[in-house]
Order: C-alpha cells, then sequence, then structure tokens
C-alpha cells in the first residue's frame, strides 16, 4: 500500500497566508494567534505585505508561527496591453528562520525580475508559492513563466469571500499540465476583523499537514515535500494506492462528487450523488495509467466546499 497522504504521524491543521495590522490587517499578530489556536489550527504564518516579521513571541508547545512575507510586483504602465494593471503576488516561507535572510523586492511586473527575486530568495534560504492568480486577473500564460514555485493557491478565502474570484484550480490545472509542478494550498488571506462590515474572511481555507510532531523542521520537510492536502471544508482521512488490488483508495468526510484528474478529468471513474453520501471508494488506477501522466482528486460536498489531493506522478 502506498500511502499517498504521507501520514507519518500526526495531521496538524495550518493557515499559510493571513495579514495583520503591521500591515493591512485589522487583527493583532497575538489576535490572530487566539483566533486560530481557539478554532484548532496549530500553525499560522503571517504574510504581512512586504515586511518580514518573526513572531516568535507567539510560539508556545502547542501553535507554531511560521515567519513569512507577502512579495508583490505590480505594473501600472497604462500603455502596456492588453491590461493597463496587472500584478503577481507570491508568498515566502523561512526553511529555517535561524538561518534564511530576507531580500527586497523589486515591484516591478516582469517575469524575469520575479524569477530572478524568486532564486534569490530560495537561495537565501526560503520556500515559495503564487497567491491567488484568479483575483490577479493573471493570464495562464504569465504563471506558466514563473519558475521555481513550491505551491500554488487553489484557493483563497478572502478572494472568494469579497470577490468572487478566489478559486485558483484552473490555473493550477493549466499549470500542471504544461509539465510544471507546485502543490495546491488553500488558505484564508484574511485581512478583516471578526466584527468588520464587510464581513469575516477567516477561517475557510486551509492544509492538513502530516508531520510526526509540531517543530519547524518537520513543517518546513513537509510543506517542500507536499505532506498535506488542502481543503476550504472536506476532509481526506486516508488516500492510498492499494499495489494488489491496482487501485485508489480513498476515506473521507461526507461529499457528493470525487473527481479523478489528470491532464484531464478521467470520465470512467468519476464518482458523483445527489447528497453528500460519499465516505469511501476503490477507482480502478488502470484506466488512468493508460491515458494520464499523473492523478489528483478534488472532492465537493453540497455546501460547494473542496479539498484536493496532492499530485502523484507516475514516473
Amino acid at each position: 500500500m502506498i500511502d499517498l497522504l504521507r501520514q507519518n504521524g500526526t495531521f496538524f491543521k495550518a493557515n499559510l497566508h493571513c495579514h495583520t495590522t503591521v500591515s493591512d490587517g485589522k487583527m493583532t499578530p497575538e489576535e490572530i494567534k487566539q483566533r486560530y489556536k481557539s478554532n484548532g489550527y496549530s500553525i499560522v504564518s503571517i504574510t504581512d505585505h512586504s515586511k518580514y516579521v518573526w513572531h516568535r513571541e507567539l510560539e508556545d508547545p502547542d501553535f507554531l508561527p511560521v515567519p513569512g512575507v507577502e512579495a508583490a510586483f505590480t505594473c501600472l504602465d497604462p500603455n502596456n496591453p492588453p491590461l493597463k494593471y496587472k500584478l503577481c503576488h507570491i508568498n515566502f516561507w523561512a526553511k529555517d528562520p535561524r538561518k534564511a535572510e530576507y531580500v527586497v523586492e523589486d515591484h516591478s511586473y516582469d517575469v524575469g525580475v520575479i524569477n530572478r527575486y524568486i532564486a534569490k530568495m530560495k537561495k537565501a534560504g526560503w520556500l515559495c508559492g503564487l497567491n491567488h492568480p484568479g483575483w490577479s486577473l493573471q493570464s495562464t500564460e504569465e504563471v506558466h513563466g514563473i519558475r521555481g514555485l513550491d505551491t500554488f493557491e487553489v484557493y483563497n478565502h478572502a478572494s472568494q469571500f469579497k470577490d468572487n474570484n478566489g478559486d485558483g484550480q484552473a490555473h493550477w490545472a493549466v499549470f500542471l499540465n504544461s509539465g510544471l509542478r507546485a502543490w495546491a494550498l488553500a488558505v484564508d488571506d484574511n485581512h478583516a476583523a471578526m466584527d468588520d462590515v464587510d464581513g469575516d474572511d477567516t477561517l475557510g481555507g486551509y492544509i492538513m499537514m502530516s508531520m510526526p510532531s509540531l517543530s519547524y523542521e518537520n513543517f518546513a520537510y513537509a510543506l517542500e515535500n507536499g505532506h498535506f492536502y488542502a481543503s476550504s471544508g472536506p476532509e481526506i482521512l486516508k488516500y492510498a494506492i492499494d499495489e494488489e488490488a491496482d487501485e485508489i483508495v480513498l476515506r473521507c468526510s461526507p461529499v457528493h462528487r470525487v473527481l479523478i484528474k489528470g491532464i484531464h478529468t478521467v470520465p470512467d471513474v468519476r464518482l458523483a450523488a445527489k447528497e453528500d453520501t460519499i465516505t469511501e471508494a476503490r477507482i480502478p488506477l488502470g484506466p488512468i495509467r493508460k491515458k494520464e501522466p499523473f492523478f489528483r482528486l478534488e472532492l465537493m460536498d453540497t455546501r460547494g466546499r473542496r479539498a484536493y489531493s496532492q499530485p502523484w506522478w507516475f514516473d
């Protein structure tokens, strides 16, 4: 049995994209910790805009604050077709905050500038991920030019909640289909306070990280190697390959649809029900292997919430 969840211990709930009063958020770092920890989260990364702060004071045996920063690249040139306004946001997380060095970005929207900055930051000890490509109105061609990504936001709760454009799964699908690789990430990207007149953009997107214990070393390893799944609601409880039966084995919280995707959605093995009654399945692997270089699962419940497994490449 190949464990595709890579379970080597406990699942820890994490949000790796949020903002505080250090930049344009309305909650203090202490309020962020209280809100998330009281709702079952063990890991939060505060990724304030172009302001890197390691909030070591928030750490305790049951809560890991991950130092991060959100870099922004912007074009405001009215003569730049086809859009007068373009942007790209990328999150960075320190692999080892004792050694990582923060490099201030050049904010110019240029793929060469972006890639050079990613290379500098990765050399300086950081992991990185593309943020909200839908909200940023990035074309797939622009996204495909970016190199060095570790993660890719497939769901951004604040963007979806406020602007209805936080779904990045189509961008990610085309990214994977072009031969590029990055792990699926679901996040909050929250800015609001609980009593904000615009609504609460917290506790909507998250990842479940498989780690032996709650430590920074384990976190960095799990993030870099895809030992997590992404979700806005459904839980993936078991996800494996039964080599003897040549089947995918799935156990999950109740959902009404399970899609098996490679370059295409594999129609012969999709699962569907009118209500949230699907909690387990065995899916033949043969038809997928014949047509696709990789596969991944998308689970949906009747409330429209989704969970994303990480891709499994046959090579």
